[in-house]
């Protein structure tokens, strides 16, 4: 919970923006803008916007904001395709600039953000990072951020200190690390790997150290193969880290993993800034000492140590054939107002917001405040946004197997390159 301090701040600062930014009063008729979001309804983004909503109706807007909520990704995805598919696309939905997202800007079902945020003058208040997380790789953009994320791997600071490890620099030092953990008796690595995703930001792990994205990228145009070095490297990583997970960690949920972390059960926890309000002073059990560390690297990497995991987050997509004016003036009032309000919930927010007074905010959010100011200018980027629906179904079906020594790391390779020849035809 926020301090009664930072509520107040906030709100005014709301204000003011209103204010700032303006309500074109429309109709006297209650306006229904539906929202299709793949976040819980109690996520801070969605709090956020109902937040914005609320002042936009105060200043003379009549827009009642309807989400419907479904937080399970796959089933989202799904549902979502179907709705679509079917001539029932939402008012606005989450989207990331996958391969479907091309297809549907190119069919021209999609609003341009590009040039919406230049009409209204808002693209320079922007983290470029944040923003440009949501370019296809065409260079068109259809979504607008809602967050500024970064991932890191969190650690008990405890069970470190008895097995006489520190925080890893290099991927070497983790398995090191990793080891000396499982000989104290302690489960060293805690993973949601029946999620997909958090898998996935491993198997990313030495490519993007070796090469940048280029490596991803080149898979995706069907430059590149498993087999090639970053992809042998990668494999060859995740069979040696794969016998630290927690047992069952192939069926475990991203919700399941962050509970073995904070009970105590493992070691480190793989996430983002999206949780961090479960690791704060105010909310972390009694007992549990944590620090966290980002993304290591290798020796002779491409990318520099401050360039990891950081981006804007699944987007805001908008029907175009809903976008009217009066829907334009409401989402213009969401962009110059949302961001501000959403760092009053301590959050890292998608558009510069200045924090001359942070006093009351809690100092692990200061730190990694203190770290984005830093961050290097290229960011990873996800495998399973960039790369074929059915490239990800063979990795996710395969990954686990190599992880548990199910399968060589040749086996896994082959399977991939399989499926990313199959995706090319």
């Amino acid at each position: 919970m926020l301090s009664q301090k930072i509520r107040t701040i906030a709100a005014a600062g709301l204000a003011a923006a209103v204010t700032l930014a303006g309500v074109t009063v429309f109709a006297a008729e209650t306006r229904q803008i539906h929202y299709f979001s793949s976040r819980s309804a109690s996520d801070d983004t969605m709090v956020t916007l109902q937040e914005v909503t609320d002042a936009y109706n105060a200043q003379g807007g009549n827009i009642e904001l309807v989400i419907d909520s479904n937080a399970d990704r796959i089933s989202y995805d799904q549902k979502l395709r179907t709705m679509i598919a079917g001539g029932q696309m939402p008012d606005m939905f989450d989207l990331d600039p996958t391969p479907y997202a091309v297809e549907l800007g190119e069919q021209g079902m999609l609003t341009d953000m590009d040039a919406f945020l230049d009409e209204i003058g808002e693209k320079d208040s922007y983290i470029s990072l944040s923003l440009n997380y949501g370019r296809t790789p065409d260079g068109k953009l259809y979504t607008l951020p809602l967050e500024l994320s970064t991932e890191m791997i969190w650690y008990n600071t405890d069970m470190f200190a008895d097995a006489g490890v520190e925080a890893p620099e290099t991927l070497d030092d983790l398995l090191a690390a990793c080891a000396a953990l499982q000989e104290k008796g302690y489960t060293p690595f805690g993973i949601g790997g029946g999620d997909g995703w958090p898998l996935l930001r491993l198997l990313a792990t030495y490519p993007f150290r070796m090469t940048g994205n280029d490596f991803l990228n080149q898979l995706a145009a069907g430059e590149a193969k498993m087999t090639d070095p970053a992809g042998v490297a990668t494999s060859e990583f995740m069979a040696q880290i794969g016998q630290y997970f927690q047992p069952g960690f192939s069926t475990t949920d991203v919700a399941t993993g962050l509970n073995l972390f904070l009970s105590g059960k493992c070691a480190m926890y793989p996430t983002g800034t999206w949780e961090l309000n479960y690791f704060t002073d105010e909310n972390r059990p009694e007992g549990l000492n944590v620090s966290y560390f980002y993304m290591p690297t290798i020796d002779d990497a491409a990318t520099a140590p401050n360039e990891y995991w950081a981006f804007g987050g699944i987007g805001l997509a908008v029907n175009p054939e809903a976008f009217d004016d009066e829907y334009k003036d409401y989402l213009t009032f969401i962009v110059k107002n949302y961001s501000p309000a959403y760092f009053a919930h301590q959050h890292l927010a998608p558009q510069k917001v200045e924090a001359d007074d942070t006093a009351d905010f809690d100092p692990l959010f200061v730190q990694i405040m203190d770290d984005t100011a830093n961050l290097g200018e290229t960011a990873a980027r996800p495998w399973d946004v960039v790369l074929g629906e059915d490239v990800i179904a063979t990795i996710n079906d395969t990954l686990p197997g190599l992880c548990m020594g199910e399968e060589t790391p040749e086996d896994f390779e082959a399977a991939v390159d399989e499926a990313l020849e199959a995706n090319a035809n």
